[in-house]
């Protein structure tokens, strides 16, 4: 029995999750050229899960996420640990008075798990909140730390490798990063360790190094917590 990956299987999956990222009814060519595969083959896969209800067509012959989406989304939040154990942590102990988010990497994109706004009774938990450019990410400098400047210098164009650079070394360095972004805002993420995702504090304006020290610490505390399994 072969142990190569199956090519079918990894390209069906892609093709699934770029076409619900998507947000829109999306052509076959299009979604090819988002792959970089051809497009005979994504028209193939596409129509292979039409057959058990994951893709539908619209009248100009696109493709959109199909009714069997609702059940595959459900399983699979059932599925998730991390989703299960950390949502009522997040609820309980998450400050009210900042953004907090959580997310995870896919395609050099972060997509976010849960995110809360200052004042907000109710976080936008998968759904609800788009995808966001690692490299434009706290989330997304957390956790590209671990792969090699080498990987990463051939997935990302110069001028964003040079911005990228000094973070993924602070990760590296001490756990975590300190954002200070142009505009005033102060956000820092840290990764939760085996579950490939990071916990990350955005939308603190103008703060000095006293209002960091605390937020930091509170976001080692939180981390902690998700990362260790209740008893």
């Amino acid at each position: 029995m072969s142990s190569q990956p199956n090519q079918s299987l990894i390209d069906g999956i892609r093709c699934l999750q770029y076409l619900v990222t998507s947000g829109r009814a999306i052509g076959c060519r299009e979604l090819a050229r988002l792959m970089g595969i051809n497009a005979t083959r994504v028209n193939r896969l596409l129509m292979t899960m039409a057959a058990i209800g994951l893709t539908q067509q619209d009248e100009q012959r696109r493709y959109l996420p199909g009714p069997g989406i609702h059940a595959l989304a459900a399983q699979a939040i059932r599925g998730s640990a991390l989703f299960s154990q950390a949502l009522p942590l997040l609820e309980r102990h998450a400050p009210k008075d900042i953004v907090v988010a959580l997310g995870v990497l896919w395609e050099d994109q972060v997509i976010y798990i849960y995110h809360s706004e200052p004042g907000s009774q109710v976080s936008q938990a998968l759904a609800g909140f788009h995808t966001l450019p690692a490299w434009q990410s706290v989330i997304g400098m957390a956790l590209l730390a671990s792969e090699t400047d080498e990987a990463l210098q051939s997935r990302f164009s110069p001028e964003n490798w040079q911005e990228m650079a000094p973070k993924l070394a602070q990760q590296r360095e001490s756990g975590h990063v300190v954002w200070r972004h142009d505009d005033g805002e102060l956000s820092m993420a840290q990764p939760l360790g085996a579950h490939n995702a990071a916990i990350a504090f955005a939308g603190m304006w103008d703060a000095d190094e006293n209002q960091m020290a605390p937020r930091l610490a509170q976001l080692n505390q939180l981390t902690a917590q998700l990362v260790t399994p209740a008893a």
